[in-house]
């Protein structure tokens, strides 16, 4: 049996949103509004353990905050600290008790639940993180981080207009964040609004020129307007200012591809590969390049290995289907092309309807 039909290929692309690793702020809280403790001997103590946290002495803090809770079981001052100290030593659970612990003795303190939603963030609590962002912006924590962390949230979830709101909000209080502009792009980006994306990596570039990530996006951007030149670019610069981001050369290859260079998509592809050999995505570009290149058993075997490490990856089997036909594994072709449809890629019902009398 011949089959009939024109090949697809997909370049699958991956957009990254953020770059602010979810880390915690090193430094005390001072909230003028928090009462002083009801004794000397609680107020010593806090103010001991201050000294040896900015001394970078979490243990020693942690022991003098204890004493200062001791000597006063109400000091939400000491209870936010303890917990700050927890998040340097990786006590999660720990802090988030003590930030709620504060947050019980003052409801209104809006830095605790900052603090604890970013602990909820770092042990991927994504709910609970959000509900506190949320509770602490409604306690006047008008702090651009709020905003911008419960963005990051938003477009996690899909909801690009709100995440859009969210880093506009932190814009707002600090212009000159970089992560913000470049976020909001990739919010924007996600609506379709490709000038505006365009317009927003722009400005995060102007205040961070060594901010990878958004000469990046920027060239994604314009790879989705159709101009993989000025794409081509973008990730030229990208790769300039960080080589080590296996998404860059993966987008770069991506570019590459549409321009038809495909030997320079198989070497980028294949670079994605050596930075992070678990990349599934680049392992199914590697083998699309590999079949515009007439290379079929090495596409093969590039496609097999991005459908082992994702079983559910339905354009590496529509292409490694593609593959297969080109030298005449009918049969290993039609078992892909059905995978491909049962894992949601649609087109491939055009092929596997020539396969109905193998």
């Amino acid at each position: 049996m011949k089959i009939k039909g024109a090949f697809l290929f997909f370049a699958v692309f991956v957009w990254m949103a953020t770059g602010v690793a979810q880390e915690f702020d090193n430094q005390i809280f001072e909230d003028p509004t928090l009462v002083a403790a009801e004794n000397q001997e609680a107020e010593l103590a806090y103010n001991q353990g201050v000294s040896q946290f900015r001394n970078g002495n979490y243990e020693a803090a942690l022991s003098s905050f204890g004493k200062s809770i001791t000597y006063d079981p109400n000091f939400a001052k000491a209870y936010l600290n303890r917990g700050s100290a927890h998040v340097q030593l990786t006590n999660y659970d720990a802090a988030i008790a003590d930030f709620s612990k504060a947050t019980e003795l003052n409801q209104t303190l809006g830095i605790a639940y900052f603090n604890r939603a970013r602990v909820y963030d770092m042990v991927l609590k994504t709910d609970s993180a959000y509900l506190d962002y949320s509770t602490a912006i409604e306690n006047r924590f008008d702090d651009y981080r709020v905003y911008y962390y419960r963005g990051v949230i938003e477009f996690l979830r899909q909801k690009y207009d709100a995440a859009v709101a969210d880093f506009t909000l932190s814009i707002n209080i600090k212009e000159d964040f970089a992560y913000a502009w470049n976020d909001r792009a990739s919010a924007k980006r996600m609506l379709e609004n490709y000038l505006g994306a365009i317009e927003d990596y722009g400005q995060a570039i102007k205040l961070d020129p060594q901010l990878a990530l958004a000469y990046s996006n920027l060239g994604s951007a314009k790879r989705r307007q159709g101009d993989n030149h000025g794409a081509l670019e973008e990730y030229n610069l990208a790769i300039k200012m960080d080589s080590t981001l296996p998404l860059v050369w993966n987008n770069r290859g991506c570019a590459r591809f549409n321009l038809e260079d495909f030997e320079g998509a198989v070497s980028d592809f294949e670079y994605v590969i050596v930075l992070n050999e678990e990349y599934s995505i680049a392992h199914n570009n590697l083998g699309t390049a590999l079949i515009k290149l007439k290379k079929y058993d090495e596409a093969i075997v590039a496609l097999s290995k991005a459908i082992e490490l994702n079983p559910k990856f339905g354009e590496a089997y529509l292409n490694r289907g593609n593959a297969r036909e080109m030298i005449r594994d009918v049969n290993g072709a039609c078992l892909d092309w059905r995978q491909a449809i049962n894992n949601g890629i649609l087109q491939a019902k055009r092929f596997v309807i020539f396969c109905e009398n193998d």
